[in-house]
């Protein structure tokens, strides 16, 4: 399989917009590989037009850069779990799904296309990121800005450990907007370490002090 993302091209001194390319780390692109991709890139537009129509019936695309924004984006987010299911992304493919979903996207972008597109660092892969915790305790955790400020972190993104950690002790605190003192205590507690050589319980007890100090500290 292969996902399709389209690109603008240079093709004999012209510019040419939406050109089809097809992505894949596993398998070479042949004609089979290119039907399944084609049939993807239809469930994606079919799926991505039916979150945009529930959207605008509940009326979250009015949220849209406003304070309210995270509802939105935690909506669609839910709306993206689709792509864990193997039988219909392959794993070594989900990577790319983010830079596709920008092809059909339409309202539900949040702007256009910019360098953090397509990468470690996309909007939709985070709003995909968050809507893997309970909404309430993502909504006491902080707004919109401070959930992506928070994902933006390094430490986070590079250690998928650390975002599961906080998953589950998320769960067990009541204050409101504590993700954004969170994210610099952990920058602080993990400065200049290369966690991936901690093992988990190394790297939980770590954070479990993280965790403790967190309560003893104002939000706002």
């Amino acid at each position: 399989m292969a996902v399709i993302i389209r690109e603008e091209r240079l093709i004999g001194g012209k510019k040419f917009k939406d050109i089809k390319v097809y992505r894949s780390d596993k398998f070479a692109v042949t004609e089979e590989a290119q039907k399944q991709a084609q049939k993807l890139d239809e469930f994606i537009a079919k799926t991505v037009a039916q979150i945009r129509d529930e959207a605008r019936k509940k009326r979250l695309l009015n949220l849209k850069g406003k304070s309210g924004a995270l509802e939105l984006w935690y909506f669609i987010g839910e709306k993206l779990q689709f792509v864990d299911n193997p039988e219909i992304v392959l794993p070594e493919d989900k990577k790319y799904i983010w830079r596709a979903l920008w092809d059909h996207a339409g309202e539900l972008a949040p702007g256009e296309m910019n360098s953090r597109s397509g990468t470690h660092r996309d909007h939709f892969f985070y709003c995909y990121k968050i809507a893997k915790f309970n909404k309430d305790d993502v909504k006491r955790g902080g707004n919109w800005r401070a959930w992506v400020e928070f994902l933006d972190s390094p430490k986070i993104h590079s250690d998928e450990r650390i975002l599961e950690w906080i998953g589950e002790k998320m769960k067990t605190i009541n204050k409101k907007n504590w993700v954004r003192v969170l994210n610099r205590n952990i920058r602080q507690a993990l400065k200049d370490k290369d966690t991936s050589f901690y093992t988990k319980a190394e790297l939980y007890s770590r954070l479990k002090n993280v965790w403790k100090n967190l309560d003893k500290e104002e939000t706002r």
